[in-house]
This record gives structure tokens, sequence and C-alpha cells, in this order.
């Protein structure tokens, strides 16, 4: 936590939701959600605030990575390391609905601390792991860490995490790009571009950081031309996961708003997208769940990371051959598809520049014929 000062703020304040004695007596069981995009620090947070107040509790668990454990273990596997933590014993747990019911039968005399780090909105995790008000002793509180705030409907209350300031993001970066607080004087310009690039997400001021420490100022220039071309995987990786968990028709109105619709009224869009039978109002609605996309004054906005991340899905489909994409947006990409008389049926959107070449106007009409999929033009 030395190093993500914001954040102090928010632990401070979850906790005193957690023992907020005008509004709950110290019997009352407390369930706090913590929601926010990928590589936002949700997990930082949520362990400073264990380490912080674990010492009040008969019984502790901290549950890291339950959506990956859920996937190579199953529930049963999450449900035996919780009754081991609390219980410091092995349990055989024959079937998860068995498991509840041990698990149940454990808390309910006992104050716990609970963390379940990185919970999705599956069903079966929040009904045989996470359980209800009643399964926990008086005085206990569960934390809960998520992307999905569909996940979240039955606690007390959410804390939705926001990225650093400009403050607090050159701290980090600094650690971990000088081992130190402050920047380089000789390598302000190039910090402050990642840093602007970076936008305040924690992960990727962290894995930036630690990329460029003790590079050469030749090194940093090449690395930050390559940022603007090629997104670092590290930080790809840890975003797609929410994208990963979409349906086809979600993955669609994401990938179209990424590529269009940033900074557009949400009816405008749900209008269009309605018009290719897109279930828009549901999608962008699971979109906001998922810190994938930001609503604010009716207006749709993204995490510029986000939108990079958007833009690579397409990419990495044909990387070289931009004809072959599902959507076409930059005038370049665009000049590239339509020069190349190739066929382009995999095309479904495009937002065109009509005055950038008269080469593209001329094979407009030839390019469009071969376009079997193409449902929108900007």
């Amino acid at each position: 936590m030395v190093y993500e000062s914001k954040f102090i703020k928010e632990i401070s304040d979850i906790c005193k939701r957690l023992n907020d004695k005008c509004l709950f007596s110290n019997d009352d069981v407390r369930i706090v959600g913590i929601w926010g995009v990928g590589g936002i620090g949700k997990t930082t947070i949520a362990k400073a605030i264990y380490n912080q107040i674990s010492f009040d509790f008969g019984s502790v668990s901290f549950l890291e990575n339950v959506i990956v454990i859920r996937k190579t273990g199953g529930i049963h596997d999450l449900q035996k390391r919780l009754l081991r933590d609390i219980t410091r014993e092995k349990h055989y747990i024959s079937s998860i609905s068995r498991g509840a019911k041990v698990i149940q039968n454990t808390l309910q005399s006992r104050k716990a601390l609970i963390v379940f780090d990185d919970i999705d909105d599956d069903l079966e995790l929040l009904e045989y792991l996470v359980g209800e008000h009643h399964w926990f002793g008086r005085g206990s509180r569960v934390l809960i860490t998520t992307r999905d705030r569909n996940s979240l409907h039955k606690v007390d209350d959410v804390f939705e995490i926001e990225g650093l300031n400009l403050e607090d993001a050159l701290k980090l970066f600094g650690l971990y790009a000088f081992q130190q607080n402050l920047l380089d004087k000789d390598y302000n310009i190039l910090s402050y571009e990642v840093i602007h690039y970076c936008q305040g997400l924690p992960y990727a001021l962290k894995v930036l950081g630690s990329l460029l420490h003790g590079k050469r100022t030749s090194e940093w220039k090449s690395e930050v031309h390559k940022l603007k071309n090629i997104p670092n995987a590290k930080i790809q990786d840890v975003l797609k996961i929410s994208y990963d968990e979409l349906d086809r028709t979600q993955q669609a109105i994401f990938l179209d708003i990424a590529c269009f619709f940033k900074g557009e009224d949400r009816d405008f869009v749900s209008k269009i997208l309605d018009c290719c039978e897109m279930f828009a109002k549901s999608g962008i609605g699971f979109l906001e769940a998922k810190c994938l996309i930001t609503v604010s004054h009716n207006k749709i906005y993204m995490h510029d990371l986000i939108q990079e991340m958007g833009w690579e899905v397409i990419r990495q489909q044909h990387p070289k051959d931009p004809n072959k994409w599902s959507r076409l947006w930059t005038p370049d990409d665009i000049y590239r598809a339509f020069i190349s008389e190739k066929g382009m049926k995999n095309v479904e959107t495009i937002s065109l520049e009509l005055s950038r070449s008269k080469e593209v106007f001329a094979n407009m009409k030839k390019v469009f014929a071969k376009m079997k999929k193409h449902r929108l033009l900007q």
C-alpha cells in the first residue's frame, strides 16, 4: 500500500462503512462489494482492509482469484479452502450443496472476516460459496471484489473504485520506473506520455514502469512509440478478461462502441444497434455493469486502454490484412482495405471518410458488392 496513496481514503471509507455504529450494531453481519475494472486495485484495497481489521475476528479467510480456482478446481475446491482457513482442518466435500451446508453450520457460530476476491455473476458460485447474511455469525464482515456489478445484488454497500489522479499516478509510476516516487528530470516528457497513456490505471502504471526501469532514453522513446502501435500484452490480457465473458451480441456491441460510438448519446446508439437486432439497451447495461463502459449524462464513455483492447481484438483477426477485419475505423486502414481490391466479406461496419482519396471512391462500388456481412456505414 505504500505506493497507492489514493487508495488510503477508499480503504478508510470502506472500513468506516463496515463498522458504522450509527447504522449497524456490532452484532450485524455486513457484506460489502468492491467493484471496478480489471487492474484498478480492487485486490490491493481488499488486502489492505483485511490486514488492517483481521485482528478483531476469531476466524479469517482471504480467497484470492476465485474465478480462476472455480475454473480449475470447481466450487467444491473453493469450499474446502474456505473451511480449511476457518477451522484449520481439512474437510471432505461430497457435493457443493453439502459443502454449502457445512460452511453455513461452521460460520453461524463464528465472528468471521472473509474476502472473496474476484467473483463473477455465476449463480452457483454465489449460492454455494458466498451465501447469505444468515450464514455468518454475529459481527461478521464479508468483502467481495468483482468486475461485475451483477454479482453484488445481495450486498449492503458497493464501492466503485476509480483510477488514480495525476499526482498519485506520478508517484506510482516513479516507484516502478525509477525506484522513487519522483520522476527523473531527464525522462520527464516521456514519463508524462506513459502516464497519460495509462489514464490512472494502477496495473498499467506498474507494468510499464517495470518495463522501462533501467533503460536508456533512446529505449524509452522506442517503447513509447511502440505503445502507440502495439499495446502491451500484459495489460491487454488483464482487460480482456471481461470481454471474454460477454456473449456474441454483447461483444459486437462493445466492439462497435470502441470503434464508432465512444462519446455518443446512449439513446442514439441504442436505436442504431437495435436496427441490427443487437438488443442494445440490455447489452449496453451489461457492459456498464462489467466496467467496460461508463454512462454519464446519457453519453457513453470508455477508458482509452479498454478501447485499445477492443481495437486489438479486431486487428488480431488478421494483423496485416485490414480488408479481412470485422470493422474499419481509421482512414489509413480503410484506404489500405479499399485499394487492395480483395474481398471484404467479413467487414460489418465502416466509418468512411470519402475525401481521403479518389482511389477509395473509385473502388467503392466494387468493394461494397463483395461485403456480404455489411450492416452499418457511418
